[in-house]
């Protein structure tokens, strides 16, 4: 246990002095725990950062294979106004873009610390960590620092309505982990394009939707789309709590073009398999205002399926394949990918990725080594 703790605390150094970005929730741990909804194990209504007491025993007593889930291993217990914890994520790899020889990777991909400060029905909400890319930078730490979450929120019980104003990712499919999945990146969910927006919801057991206005981050970091826009979907839970569909939309302004999307998702759990299907389809149109030329038809789409293979290790696979413009050859991309995770104890996660990519141009593979804790 000392060597563990031993070597998280390195993990927090290294992070800590070199560059992050974001994670997610894994949304493969829907219905696999016989949870049927995120904000079971997050805070967030629409899950991802910080989880709960319930998310904490989940992870020592259903994912890993035991161990202590709680802050700081139980030392200290927070008053019930206060809510805190921390994921530091670091990676080693192998990137083959078929130039000659390969490009090796060893950086820290997260480094970030949640707090929730609570006050009756209204909480404020922050995550703040570091900004940076795969190889280390000159800059100094504190123009290295940001805030990507950071929201107000009015909910007065776990279902029913609830409000929420500032930055955070607009609810929106599926929230996968890897951030170059197509469904991230091609739809404004890439790494550090949290923006800021007005958010409602409404929670039931069977049943949730999510409505939210947004717009760029107009003063910081100012990345991803230009513009702005409102995003909206709906999940109905259905057999028995271990299936779901969803219906999603999402309009995007900007100053050079607009662009409008529709999709569903559906996700299935077969426990006796102990199997879990996640699917993603979206089609968009994109048009430029300064042309008069037809509008560009746009798809991306997601599956993935992932299996516990016995406790503690999980065992995914994951296609992808997006079309920038249909009426055009050559506009496509496929991935696959193959990923085994592995969680020893709680706090504690190993994970190893392949991912294969082509376009009518390149082939691009990656291979990838994380380890992941959080406190």
């Amino acid at each position: 246990m000392q060597l563990m703790r031993g070597i998280a605390l390195l993990a927090f150094v290294a992070a800590t002095f070199v560059a992050s970005s974001t994670a997610e929730a894994y949304p493969q741990f829907q219905f696999s725990t016989d949870n049927s909804k995120c904000t079971l194990c997050h805070f967030s209504p629409a899950g991802g950062g910080l989880i709960t007491e319930w998310g904490r025993d989940e992870s020592a007593d259903t994912i890993s294979r035991g161990g202590n889930g709680e802050f700081l291993y139980g030392l200290w217990e927070t008053p019930d106004w206060l809510n805190l914890g921390a994921d530091y994520r670091g990676a080693l790899g192998v990137h083959d873009t078929e130039s000659p020889g390969f490009d090796p990777l060893a950086f820290p991909m997260q480094a970030d610390i949640y707090s929730r400060f609570k006050f009756g029905d209204i909480s404020w909400n922050m995550t703040v960590g570091l900004v940076g890319a795969a190889r280390p930078r000159s800059p100094p730490l504190y123009s290295r620092l940001a805030s990507r979450e950071h929201y107000l929120m009015w909910q007065p019980k776990s279902t029913g309505t609830y409000v929420r104003a500032g930055r955070f990712y607009a609810p929106y499919g599926l929230r996968q982990v890897d951030m170059t999945s197509y469904i991230r990146r091609d739809l404004g969910y890439y790494k550090l394009e949290e923006t800021y927006n007005l958010s409602y919801g409404y929670l039931k057991d069977d049943w949730e939707t999510h409505i939210t206005a947004y717009t760029r981050d107009p003063l910081l970091l100012k990345v991803g789309p230009e513009g702005s826009g409102f995003a909206a979907m709906y999940e109905k839970r259905f057999r028995e709590d271990t299936a779901a569909y969803g219906a999603q939309t999402k309009v995007h302004l900007g100053p050079n073009s607009n662009r409008y999307w529709g999709g569903g998702v559906f996700k299935m759990w077969f426990e006796s398999l102990d199997l879990l299907l996640l699917a993603e389809g979206n089609i968009g149109v994109q048009k430029i205002r300064s042309q008069s030329a037809d509008p560009i038809v746009q798809g991306v789409g997601h599956i993935n399926l992932t299996r516990f293979i016995t406790t503690g290790v999980m065992l995914g696979t994951t296609l992808e394949v997006a079309q920038t413009d249909f009426s055009l050859k050559g506009k496509d991309r496929e991935s696959a990918s193959l990923h085994l995770q592995y969680f020893p104890r709680s706090h504690w996660e190993v994970m190893l990725i392949g991912r294969a990519e082509r376009t009518r141009q390149t082939r691009d593979f990656l291979s990838l080594l994380m380890l992941h804790y959080y406190l």
